[in-house]
């Protein structure tokens, strides 16, 4: 898939009944799961946008995942299965930006609201998206991924990120909107490669 523009991305959340935020500096925050359900690759799409003031858009669309890597997948750290962040939903409040905290005492974005899951529990490199359904915390978190960049392998039980170059951007975003008052809660809309092929 090829990287989609952020006008691309709000048409997609608007037919889906998610809600981009157009208050100025309100970040909208966000991933793009490809159809490639078997990489070990970084080869998702990372979004965050905001509106300024005078109605412009301030946008950063960059690689990263949205899933477990290889190594979580063949040894899921759950009994159950590998915890597999649903696509086509809005994860509506369910992050807190920490500058330390977040995760491992680090910069991320830290699960801090209900998110809904599938469970992959065959153990194979392969991505289920018909597996049991759940709705918990389960600290999959946003966070920096390295410097390298070629295999997310143990850098992800489940979690969604990328290399700290392009998570510098995202943290950055979440700065503007707590610099302006908008606090640091933040949304997060999963989205799938179908629905911009639907679209």
């Amino acid at each position: 898939m090829d990287r989609p523009t952020i006008e691309e991305i709000h048409k997609v959340m608007r037919q889906s009944d998610m809600v981009v935020f157009e208050r100025p500096f309100d970040v909208t925050l966000g991933g793009i799961r490809t159809k490639d359900n078997a990489s070990n690759k970084f080869n998702d799409w990372l979004f965050a946008s905001m509106f300024t003031s005078k109605g412009g858009i301030i946008s950063v669309v960059c690689e990263g995942t949205t899933d477990a890597g290889l190594y979580y997948r063949l040894k899921p750290m759950h009994i159950d299965g590998t915890a597999i962040i649903q696509h086509g939903v809005q994860h509506r409040g369910a992050y807190t930006y920490m500058k330390k905290g977040g995760h491992n005492g680090q910069e991320a974005f830290r699960q801090t609201g209900k998110m809904k899951y599938w469970r992959d529990a065959d153990r194979d490199k392969y991505l289920e998206f018909d597996g049991p359904e759940e709705e918990a915390i389960y600290n999959t978190n946003g966070h920096d991924m390295g410097t390298v960049g070629n295999d997310v392998n143990n850098w992800s039980a489940g979690c969604w990120g990328a290399v700290n170059d392009n998570m510098e951007l995202l943290y950055l975003m979440a700065q503007v909107q707590e610099a302006h008052g908008n606090g640091n809660k933040f949304s997060y809309a999963m989205l799938h490669e179908d629905a911009f092929q639907a679209k």
